[in-house]
């Protein structure tokens, strides 16, 4: 768990369940791990504020990790467009 927490400091897109607080933390940055915590930063909306809160933790209290690789739309113009430059992308690094 620790080697996967550093591979994803500064990384987007990163959820964390905390067993703590028995809930995912969304779209959190990590900021540094050590060899039992991890330090990061996430982000609580309510109605009224936004509030930036920064928490450290042990590692062992991160029960589970996700990482959103993707997001398409659902209009299927819009996919296979965005297919086409992947494949495209893909093509030139080949060469």
């Amino acid at each position: 768990m620790e080697s996967k927490l550093r591979e994803l400091i500064g990384l987007p897109n990163v959820w964390l369940f905390v067993k703590s607080s028995n809930g995912w933390l969304k779209n959190v940055e990590i900021l540094d791990v050590n060899y039992d915590t991890v330090t990061f930063r996430y982000e609580h909306e309510s109605d009224v504020e936004n509030r930036v809160w920064e928490k450290t933790t042990r590692i062992d209290n991160i029960a589970e990790i996700e990482v959103r690789l993707l997001t398409l739309p659902r209009g299927d113009k819009q996919v296979q467009e965005i297919k086409n430059r992947l494949s495209k992308l893909l093509e030139q690094e080949e060469r």
